[in-house]
């Protein structure tokens, strides 16, 4: 997928996950690639959290191949399988009966231009008119010159330049001195753009990947967590007090232990969490081969 990548959008930041970006006329278009997975599972996780849409370049059908199709259906991603006809048919009719809207192009050797075509045309729902804004970061360093710079994408709402933020869960505060969209000074960055921020009052140990950066002063974190989970039917192992398993809310992954299953499973993260409207996924660190996804569902603070 990176070799492809390469060739539709320019290569940008480099970790254990790798982004792409392009921008032809009205169209701007950025692709997120777990370089570490299936050794390491979050960042799969933070690539489909980032994501209105998944592709999926499978080359068999084997556990990995599984487990991501388990990934894309507990985020009810959307997509499309780069795939030769045989095994493309085979995985469209299992992620067909588990979530809707994936298409299947044939690896015919015009699989890259019918691939840019199919991203080009995506129109996700975007919602630019809240009070308040969220950038979740997945990227923070220092530019000479500059000062402190975080990456992320707009959830909702419009960033403005010397908007005053807060990054949670630390707490701490900060206000935005300038925005960039794809190497362009803007003056507002409305939901859906994947900005990098120059920020003042913040340094890059205050936002590190999962961190909110918002407006909002009263937004909730939390170590005790309510997960109503929708458990993953080839997920085996039991979910029961004092089990340790990880807790991935937005690009937040942490560990956690169960303190409580009922209708629905509490859990204490080893550290603070910040919590909105939204789901969270619970996974193992077993090593890859077997099926690490329990299962998903929206998360809310514990309210003792």
């Amino acid at each position: 997928m990176d070799a492809v990548a390469s060739r539709i959008a320019k290569k940008g930041t480099e970790s254990d996950i790798s982004l792409h970006d392009k921008r032809e006329g009205d169209i701007a278009l950025s692709i997120a690639i777990p370089r570490t997975y299936p050794e390491r599972i979050q960042p799969l996780l933070q690539c489909l959290s980032m994501s209105d849409s998944a592709v999926f370049f499978p080359e068999s059908a084997d556990s990995t191949v599984g487990e991501e199709i388990v990934a894309m259906s507990a985020f009810s991603r959307p997509g499309v399988i780069v795939a030769y006809e045989d095994l493309g048919g085979k995985l469209l009719d299992m992620l067909g009966r588990r979530v809707g809207g994936w298409t299947l192009i044939p690896r015919d050797g015009s699989e890259e231009k019918r691939l840019w075509e199919h991203l080009s045309s995506l129109e996700p729902a975007r919602d630019s008119g809240r009070e308040h804004w969220r950038v979740d970061v997945d990227h923070s360093f220092d530019v000479k010159g500059v000062g402190t710079v975080c990456l992320g994408i707009v959830r909702y709402g419009t960033a403005r330049v010397h908007d005053k933020i807060i990054a949670q869960p630390s707490g701490k505060e900060g206000m935005v001195r300038s925005i960039q969209i794809f190497d362009v000074d803007h003056k507002e960055a409305p939901a859906g753009s994947r900005v990098g921020f120059a920020v003042k009052g913040l340094t890059t140990d205050d936002m590190p990947r999962g961190t909110v950066i918002t407006n909002n002063m009263h937004f909730a974190t939390t170590r005790a967590v309510r997960v109503a989970l929708r458990k993953e039917a080839y997920f085996k192992e039991p979910l029961e007090s004092g089990k340790i398993m990880h807790i991935c809310a937005g690009l937040q992954c942490r560990q956690a232990r169960i303190i409580g299953v009922g209708d629905a499973v509490e859990l204490e993260s080893e550290e603070p969490l910040a919590i909105e409207e939204e789901e969270a996924l619970l996974f193992s660190a077993k090593p890859p081969g077997q099926l690490r996804i329990a299962g998903r569902g929206p998360v809310s603070p514990l309210l003792s």
